[in-house]
């Protein structure tokens, strides 16, 4: 592993940056159910956001 890598991996929900559980992909329950789906929605107006309830989430 080179000095500019880490071994957290981020969360596969499209719209979640959070750090993923060691034993998952998902940083929990809320992201593990919504999958890897993203923002790409048929109306602008319906915008996804990440509602896994970390602090540091920004989706």
């Amino acid at each position: 592993m080179s000095a500019n890598e880490t071994s957290e991996k981020v969360c596969l929900h499209g719209v979640c940056n959070c750090v993923a559980e060691a034993d998952s992909d998902y940083c929990g329950p809320y992201c593990a159910g919504v999958g890897d789906t993203t923002n790409n929605t048929v109306d602008d107006s319906l915008e996804m956001v990440c509602d896994c309830g970390h602090p540091t989430c920004i989706g």
